[in-house]
């Protein structure tokens, strides 16, 4: 019975800590599931997505994994690219590759010699080997299974969001420990294939121009995870100007990209940014400003992979800003993941009536007035104090 009580509290938890959820279809059998997830619920979550869960009628998390963990099957071909350069320290290793096939790429796979820890990294890439430009912060590489059996190489797929880079950095953080041995970095030919993207809503914008510089600024009606944007451009055929991208939050805005609009490209921008607005500032030099006549922006195509069992009433909860990645032993068993999924579309998006809308209860704070009212007390008395005893000694002097 307490048990019981334990685990119905324990799954009320963590309903109550996801601000949105959306219902899943019901399952008729037991297997592998592909659950897509729609623009409008990528908003919602934060920018890794460490914030969403698959949960039961209960309030139970169930195991995922993101489609884009998914090994690559039949397609044995590793292609590795060339090492630029390896340097380490007591506290960071550097690992730099270049981007051979010239790829606008999603993930890297990085083959390691078997070790039993696990180290932190960032990704930055770079077109010149001399401005970097931050990718994905805090990538996990993993530890081997203890029961590998590879000639003492394993190997981990990163995943990011999808970049044109020519160079691409791992710096790991060893935090003053052994350094652990990446022996390459690359990707299977499958990844040939173009990434799929998905529409994002319509968002509106506004041009100004100036002398040699055009800014545009496009407001979205969410924070999206934006992937690339194209521009429809009138008043010339051919152009190619350079363009700064920054997201903007209030009053501040971030680069996150310094790229090129060309007309050979059909004025496709590449834009890795999970925001609400953007302006990019394009650099026409001696030429006539460009006019953007219309705007479209997309997003990469997420889903998860979870098993699912009929019989149960799963949902997404999300919309937790201080939800960490779970940790899940289905990574070890990626491989186990048959191919042609099913798919499953998420419901509307809903607000969770179970969130805990309280916040967490400041400290009394005790007013200024009540502090000088004390000080005055506290004098008061001690006044008092020394009068008496000052008037007890002349008594007895007396």
């Amino acid at each position: 019975m307490i048990l019981s009580l334990l685990c119905s509290g324990s799954g009320l938890f963590a309903q109550q800590g996801f601000k949105y959820k959306a219902q899943l279809p019901q399952v008729d059998s037991a297997s592998f599931y592909k659950i897509t997830l729609s623009p409008g619920i990528i908003a919602r979550c934060n920018a890794t997505l460490s914030d969403i869960r698959i949960l039961n009628q209960n309030g139970d998390a169930t195991p995922y994994l993101f489609g884009s963990e998914l090994p690559l099957k039949n397609e044995p071909n590793f292609i590795a690219f060339t090492r630029i350069d390896e340097s380490q320290n007591d506290t960071v290793t550097t690992f730099i590759t270049k981007n051979d096939l010239n790829l606008s790429l999603n993930q890297l796979s990085l083959r390691l010699r078997n070790t039993a820890v696990q180290r932190q990294v960032n990704l930055s890439g770079s077109d010149d080997l001399k401005k970097w430009y931050a990718v994905k912060e805090n990538l996990v590489l993993n530890k081997a299974t203890e029961d590998s059996s590879n000639a003492g190489v394993y190997e981990q797929i990163i995943n990011f969001p999808s970049s044109t880079y020519k160079y691409f950095k791992l710096a790991i953080n060893n935090g003053r420990r052994d350094p652990i041995n990446i022996i390459q970095a690359g990707v299977y030919r499958a990844q040939r294939t173009k990434p799929v993207y998905i529409s994002l809503p319509p968002a509106s914008f506004s041009q100004k121009d100036s002398t040699g510089l055009s800014k545009l600024r496009i407001t979205f009606n969410n924070s999206y995870q934006i992937n690339k944007l194209q521009l429809t451009i009138t008043g010339t055929k051919y152009y190619k100007r350079g363009v700064s991208v920054y997201k903007i939050i209030g009053n501040k805005r971030w680069l996150v990209a310094d790229t090129i609009l060309s007309s050979v490209d059909s004025g496709y921008l590449y834009v890795p940014a999970k925001t609400s607005e953007l302006e990019l500032v394009i650099d026409n030099q001696d030429n006539l400003p460009l006019k953007v006549k219309a705007m479209n922006a997309f997003g990469l195509e997420q889903s998860l992979i979870a098993y699912l069992t009929n019989g149960h009433n799963y949902s997404l909860g999300f919309g937790n800003t201080e939800a960490l990645s779970p940790n899940y032993d289905l990574k070890f068993f990626a491989d186990s993941v048959q191919n042609n999924l099913s798919v499953l579309t998420p419901g509307n998006i809903t607000d969770n009536a179970s969130y805990n809308h309280t916040t967490q209860n400041k400290p009394y704070s005790i007013p200024a007035w009540a502090i000088w009212v004390s000080i005055v007390v506290a004098a008061f008395a001690l006044s008092a104090l020394t009068y008496k005893m000052v008037t007890e000694i002349d008594k007895r002097k007396t």
